[in-house]
């Protein structure tokens, strides 16, 4: 018996040595849109424009259809030819344009009234805009009636958004983690009475407090919290569904939970990279641009609401070039013959993983997707609550053809450790 517990002990120190905890790196990945080619008879003269149908990296929510991103090439020196090898695009005549889209709110799904009014406030629709990819919260002109559009240049992260089916329990005294050190405190549940007295803080200090009602006559909006900034723009809301009383215990049960982050201002001498803002309305020369998505809204018209950038000097097409544009997008041209020019639109994107022990040891994973000109894809919504920024890019697409290169290499002890056991095995059974 003592020798079977000494070498369990030889066993536990040997396993302990060949166990190291490794960090996790990185995951980079690059994502390709479809090609330019000035050779294919299909290719059109003049100007050309990369949407979310030919360049996954843009944003999209499958649901309802939407997408908000363009990057638009004006061919201002051979206007009824294509672009060839070798040209040059003038400064100013390289375009970014991310027009909001207005979008029901999913809490306006538990009410069939058209409006959902909480404080003054209309929480019935939303604008969102993808901004070089990511998604973003766009502020509305008038908090109370989203009808009358919105301010392109001020927009915020989504840090957390429910779905219709999502529900959050709270017993008496819990405080719940939101995102960007906002936190949700029930204080007390009163179940004879149908309220919940609840609190809203902000890196432990308490910004806000309300006693929101729970009985079954209300409708939604009167059981709805909401939390809105000085200019009346929705910060924080949640639905209380129900309450229950325990014999220890009293919890309630929200729906419908929304943050957003702080405002930031996209100011009209900003500049972003190779761009430089030229201002919040869709010039003429994109009238009538129908670009990807299928919802409303989806076609750029002279003076919509919409975020300009142009380009802030002129950009050779030389063979085999790199044209950093801004936060990971570049134009990449290939090694041909001239005029023939083929060009295609690319996003480096890298995914921030946390510094964990594992077991194993794994290099970094690079994944290129190459979105070709015939391909179909399955686009997914993105649910902005990560936010967080997070992952830098977000493309919420499957595509058919992939090319996947990358290596997970483990160390190998695994038959070092099958040995050890056979071993220990067979001196139990002497």
């Amino acid at each position: 018996m003592k020798k079977i517990v000494k070498f369990m002990f030889v066993v536990s120190v040997l396993m302990a040595m060949f166990i190291v905890p490794v960090s996790a790196e990185d995951v980079t990945y690059k994502i390709r849109s479809s090609v330019y080619d000035s050779t294919d008879t299909s290719t059109a003269a003049g100007d050309h424009y990369w949407d979310a149908n030919s360049f996954s990296g843009f944003w999209y929510p499958i649901k309802p259809g939407l997408s908000s991103e363009v990057l638009y090439i004006h061919n201002s020196v051979n206007s009824s030819e294509m672009i060839q090898l070798g040209d040059t695009i003038k400064e100013g005549d390289l375009y970014y344009v991310a027009k909001p889209q207005k979008k029901k709110s999913k809490i306006a799904g538990s009410d069939d009234g058209g409006t959902f009014v909480v404080d003054d406030v209309d929480l019935e629709f939303i604008y969102q805009m993808g901004f070089f990819g990511p998604g973003y919260l766009v502020m509305p002109e008038d908090p109370s009636d989203p009808s009358q559009g919105c301010k392109p240049d001020e927009i915020a992260k989504i840090m957390l958004q429910f779905d219709s089916d999502d529900k959050k329990q709270m017993f008496s005294g819990e405080e719940w983690e939101l995102a960007g050190g906002w936190t949700f405190v029930v204080d007390q549940v009163d179940v004879e009475g149908e309220k919940v007295w609840v609190h809203l803080k902000k890196n432990g200090e308490e910004i806000d407090s309300g006693v929101i009602c729970a009985s079954a006559n209300m409708t939604n909006m009167e059981k709805t919290y909401l939390y809105k900034d000085s200019d009346d723009n929705p910060v924080f809301y949640c639905t209380v569904e129900s309450i229950f009383s325990g014999t220890d215990t009293n919890f309630a049960v929200f729906k419908y939970a929304f943050l957003r982050g702080d405002i930031t201002t996209i100011e009209s001498d900003a500049t972003y990279g190779i761009f430089d803002v030229e201002g919040f309305k869709v010039p003429a020369l994109m009238d009538g641009i129908d670009y990807a998505g299928s919802g409303k809204g989806t076609v750029l018209h002279t003076d919509d609401d919409a975020v300009v950038l142009s380009s802030n000097k002129a950009v050779t097409l030389s063979p085999d070039k790199q044209i950093d544009l801004h936060a990971g997008l570049y134009l990449q041209t290939e090694d041909t013959d001239a005029p023939c020019l083929k060009m295609s639109l690319w996003k480096t994107c890298t995914i921030k993983v946390e510094d964990t022990a594992t077991e194993t040891e794994k290099d970094t994973e690079v994944v290129v997707v190459d979105l070709a000109e015939e391909d179909t894809t399955e686009k997914e919504e993105s649910t902005l609550a990560d936010t967080t920024d997070e992952i830098e890019a977000q493309t919420d697409e499957e595509v058919e053809e992939v090319a996947v290169e990358s290596s997970v290499s483990a160390p190998g002890f695994g038959s070092i450790l099958g040995f050890i056991g056979l071993a220990g095995a067979a001196l139990i059974r002497k």
